[in-house]
């Protein structure tokens, strides 16, 4: 079935967006989402760049029957699916995966994009200055246990610039708990706007499962 709609949703993997269903939002637009998503649904485009997960994912057949995009990697040549089948970033970009899915909706046109489970800081724990990891599939195979540190954000948050900078005509909405973390860099740019959570699903009519 043909996505007539022109707004594309580009999934992290930050907690923020549980509960908010993959298939549900294939109904409003074309969604892109990462890595171990592939696990559980078919978004319209998996964007994985960590060789751990690409080797993961060529031990399935998802790469057969579902669009994957990733950057070539050596160790790949090993594995005739993933060549066969994945279609890879040239040149490659050497970015984490959710702003390389960010930017490919980018480079595929859409000129509104909604952008979930970019939390960018982890979760806060009891003491002032102690994050954890925030992400759905910590603990799980190839990710940090839940307790770990939170990645540092940095060049997530660089790269989603990029991507404000590079494509001004794009209007980036952000969602996020109200109240939560607002990097400066991703907050000031005109065509970048942050609505709650609450927000998000009362304008696109969703249900949190």
């Amino acid at each position: 079935r043909v996505i007539m709609s022109s707004i594309a949703f580009v999934l992290g993997n930050g907690e923020s967006r549980k509960g908010i269903d993959i298939d549900d939002l294939k109904e409003k637009g074309t969604v892109y989402a990462c890595n171990a998503v592939y696990r559980t649904h078919q978004p319209h485009w998996l964007v994985a760049v960590d060789p751990k997960m690409m080797l993961e994912i060529a031990e399935t057949d998802y790469v057969v029957h579902n669009k994957v995009y990733s950057n070539f990697n050596a160790q790949y040549q090993k594995h005739q699916k993933l060549l066969d089948h994945v279609r890879w970033a040239k040149p490659s970009l050497g970015w984490s995966s959710g702003p390389t899915a960010l930017k490919l909706a980018c480079d595929h046109g859409f000129k509104e994009i909604y952008i979930l489970g970019f939390d960018y800081k982890g979760l806060k724990q009891q003491s002032k200055n102690d994050f954890r990891l925030n992400n759905i599939f910590g603990g799980t195979r190839n990710y940090k246990k839940k307790n770990d540190g939170a990645t540092f954000y940095g060049n997530w948050m660089n790269q989603t610039k990029r991507c404000l900078q590079d494509f001004k005509d794009v209007k980036f909405h952000r969602v996020i708990p109200n109240g939560w973390f607002k990097p400066n860099d991703i907050d000031r740019p005109d065509n970048m706007h942050h609505h709650t959570i609450e927000e998000f699903l009362s304008k696109f009519n969703l249900q949190i499962k």
